[in-house]
């Protein structure tokens, strides 16, 4: 059926844009939330329902050019475009414009592992400008990303994740990955400009190991003088340590995982944490469709955010 719509799709343009190479793609994933957290009920609800559409081409010059629009029905009931860019790739590697991953954004975030709740919180931003390195080495690869300070068109409704969608919101960052063996590492940093005087610095760095059905990640990072971080007590203008440590094991089509995120703030007198460990179980049943059930202890100096979770949901990716 994705064929046949995307065909019916190419076939409505001019000649130039019929040489392209059209897909349809997306993905549909609800979630049923308990929690034991006082006036917070059961909740039903859907995480960044999508559908994106691809379009890549060869230049007579050999270069690769990759457009891809998508629009997300997110967790505000908003639609909006996200991940919306265009990417040329050649020899001198691979460029992209609009809205993509940044440098540390693009890479690590091991520890994610559990199938819903948890994730590495220094995972980086999406940034205007991307850049890839050619291969320099094999099992390298260098990132570098980029946006000015003026309103970008990444901005479309969704700020919180997107670093230089406001006057004076300059951002960069850059990261190394190295993979070999079953092993991967990588190094990022990164600086957003959240107003003229605020800077927030980040940098994060992990390892994974993989062999067989068993996966192990280890990760950390510091963040300093952030805006405030959500779920938690941590404010503005401190300065935060991250760790996170996971592991899964695949059996067949079913995936065992254990994950564990800490944030400790560092240099005040009364410290605040956040400490969430997540165990899951996921079953892929084929066809793009998997059900997956999780238990979350959420622990926190704030009580408003200590809490016990469970949540069971279904994917769907076509």
């Amino acid at each position: 059926m994705k064929k046949i719509i995307a065909a019916a799709v190419a076939t409505a343009f001019i000649a130039p844009a019929m040489a392209a190479d059209i897909t349809i793609s997306g993905s549909m994933t609800y979630l049923y939330t308990d929690t034991d957290l006082a006036g917070t009920g059961d909740t039903l609800s859907a995480d960044d329902n999508q559908v994106a559409v691809t379009a890549s081409t060869e230049t007579s010059n050999g270069y690769s050019v990759t457009g891809k629009f998508t629009v997300v029905d997110d967790a505000t009931g908003e639609t909006d475009h996200q991940g919306t860019a265009l990417t040329i790739a050649g020899p001198f590697g691979t460029v992209g414009l609009g809205d993509n991953g940044g440098a540390l954004d693009a890479t690590g975030d091991y520890t994610d592992m559990a199938a819903t709740f948890g994730g590495f919180a220094m995972d980086g931003n999406d940034m205007a400008l991307a850049y890839t390195l050619p291969t320099l080495v094999e099992g390298l690869t260098l990132r570098y990303s980029f946006s000015p300070d003026g309103n970008n068109y990444i901005a479309g409704g969704e700020t919180t994740d997107v670093a230089g969608t406001a006057n004076e919101q300059e951002a960069s960052a850059y990261s190394a990955t190295y993979s070999f063996d079953g092993i991967d590492v990588y190094y990022g940093r990164e600086e957003v400009d959240r107003s003229a005087t605020e800077t927030t610095s980040n940098k994060a760095y992990g390892i994974r190991y993989t062999t067989g059905p068993l996966a192990v990640a280890l990760e950390a990072g510091e963040s300093d003088n952030v805006a405030a971080i959500t779920n938690s007590d941590i404010v503005a203008g401190d300065d935060v340590e991250y760790r996170g440590v996971a592991l899964s094991y695949k059996m067949g089509d079913t995936t065992l995982a254990f994950e564990k995120q800490e944030h400790q703030e560092r240099d005040v007198a009364d410290q605040m944490y956040r400490d969430e460990t997540v165990i899951s179980v996921h079953q892929n049943l084929g066809g793009g469709v998997g059900v997956f059930a999780a238990v979350s202890n959420d622990d926190s100096t704030d009580t408003n955010f200590t809490q016990e979770r469970s949540r069971v949901g279904i994917s769907f990716a076509f």
